[in-house]
C-alpha cells in the first residue's frame, strides 16, 4: 500500500516529501466492489489495488467477483472501471453501484456507497456530446499503461491504443482525410481533443522514449495508475504557460509545441512529477530572476498537497538540460513521423 518515490538528489523535493509523508492521513484496509445492471459486464478495475490475499478476502471474493483490495486509501486516489454490454440495453437507464469500505486514519471503519445512472440513447449526436473527452483519454491511457505493467511490450501497447482510436474514428466519424499514408477516418469533432491527448500519451513519459531508466518508467506508471482524472490529464498532456513579465500581467496558455520556445519568453510547464521553467536567450539574465522565482513559487502553490512533490528544473535556451522540456513538446517546427497515429493530430 505504500508509494515508491524516486529523487535524483537530496534536494528540496526530497525534503518536502519526507515531511509530507509523515503527515499523510491515509486510510487502510480498503475494499472496493463494483456492480452493474443486468447485461453489463465489468471488464477491468484499475487503481491502487491488489488481488484478495487473506482467507477472509478470498471467501468474500467468491461471492463478489468484482471485488478488489486497496491497501492504502487516499483522497487523491482514482479508480478506473471499464465495462461492456453483453447485449443491447433494453431499459432507459444503466446503473452502476460502487461500494467502498476502509479504515480511516483515526481507526474508524468507513462505508461509502455510490450509485450512478447513465441514460441509454440511440442518437449518435447525443452520445458523442455526452462524452467527457479528457476522461475517455485517461481511461484509454490507463488501459495502455496497465497492459505494459502486466508485461505487454510498449510498442504493442501503443499499437493497441492507436487501434482503439482508429476504431472510434471508423465507428463514429463521418469524414475521411487523404494523407501520404492513404485515406484515414477522422475522429468526430465532439472528440477532437482525443487524438491530441493520445499523441502526447504515446510520446510522453508514460509510453514514449523520453525517460532515462526503467525505474523512472516504473515509478511514473505506478503513480499514473493511482491518480484521478485531473492529475492524470496533467501527466499525459500538461499545460504550457507563458510567465507574466510585468506586474499585473497574467499567465497565458501557449501551445504545447516547440514553436512556443521564443527568445523573449519565460515558460512554465507542470508535468506533475516535474516542473520546468525555461528562459529564452533574451530573458536569461539576472534582471529576470524575479520572474523565475515567482513562477517557481506559483508552481509550488499549485502543487501543494501533491505527493510526491514535483522536482523543479530551471534552465535557459541552449542549455543541455533544456532537453527535459523540449522532448515533451510537439515538434511542430519540423516534419515528424506521426508514430502511426491516425488522422489529424494538430
Amino acid at each position: 500500500g505504500g508509494t515508491v518515490v524516486m529523487h535524483p538528489t537530496f534536494g528540496d523535493a526530497m525534503r518536502t516529501d519526507m515531511v509530507n509523508s509523515s503527515r499523510r492521513s491515509a486510510g487502510s484496509s480498503g475494499v472496493l466492489d463494483v456492480r452493474g445492471s443486468a447485461g453489463v459486464a465489468v471488464t477491468r478495475v484499475i487503481g491502487p489495488l491488489i488481488e484478495p490475499s487473506t482467507r477472509e478476502e478470498c471467501e468474500v471474493a467468491e461471492e463478489l467477483p468484482n471485488m478488489s483490495v486497496s491497501p492504502s486509501v487516499e483522497m487523491r486516489n482514482g479508480y478506473t472501471v471499464t465495462f461492456e454490454l453483453e447485449d443491447d440495453a433494453a431499459e432507459e437507464y444503466v446503473y452502476f453501484q460502487f461500494t467502498a469500505a476502509f479504515t480511516s486514519f483515526g481507526g474508524d471503519r468507513v462505508l461509502r456507497v455510490s450509485t450512478v445512472r447513465l441514460q441509454v440513447t440511440s442518437n449518435i449526436a447525443h452520445l458523442l456530446q455526452s462524452v467527457d473527452v479528457d476522461t475517455a483519454a485517461v481511461i484509454m491511457a490507463k488501459e495502455g499503461v496497465m497492459d505494459v505493467v502486466d508485461g505487454m511490450s510498449v510498442e504493442a501497447a501503443k499499437t493497441h491504443v492507436n487501434a482503439r482510436l482508429q476504431a472510434i474514428a471508423r465507428t463514429w466519424g463521418d469524414q475521411v482525410k487523404v494523407t501520404a499514408a492513404g485515406r484515414v477516418n477522422v475522429v468526430p469533432a465532439q472528440l477532437g481533443r482525443l487524438p491530441y491527448l493520445t499523441y502526447h500519451l504515446m510520446h510522453g513519459p508514460l509510453l514514449g522514449p523520453i525517460l532515462n531508466h526503467a525505474d523512472d518508467y516504473a515509478c511514473v506508471r505506478a503513480l499514473f495508475l493511482r491518480v484521478g482524472v485531473e492529475d492524470a490529464v496533467r501527466m499525459i498532456a500538461p499545460t504550457l504557460l507563458l510567465c507574466p513579465m510585468a506586474e499585473g500581467d497574467q499567465y497565458q496558455v501557449v501551445p504545447l509545441e516547440d514553436l512556443s520556445l521564443l527568445p523573449g519568453s519565460i515558460l512554465l510547464l507542470d508535468h506533475h512529477t516535474h516542473v520546468f521553467i525555461w528562459s529564452g536567450s533574451k530573458v536569461s539574465g539576472p534582471e529576470h530572476d524575479a520572474v523565475r522565482a515567482a513562477a517557481n513559487l506559483h508552481a509550488m502553490q499549485w502543487a501543494s498537497g501533491r505527493y510526491p512533490c514535483p522536482e523543479v528544473m530551471t534552465f535557459s535556451e541552449g542549455d543541455s538540460m533544456a532537453r527535459w522540456l523540449v522532448c515533451r513538446l510537439d515538434p511542430s517546427h519540423r516534419d515528424a513521423a506521426s508514430g502511426g497515429l491516425m488522422g489529424a493530430v494538430r
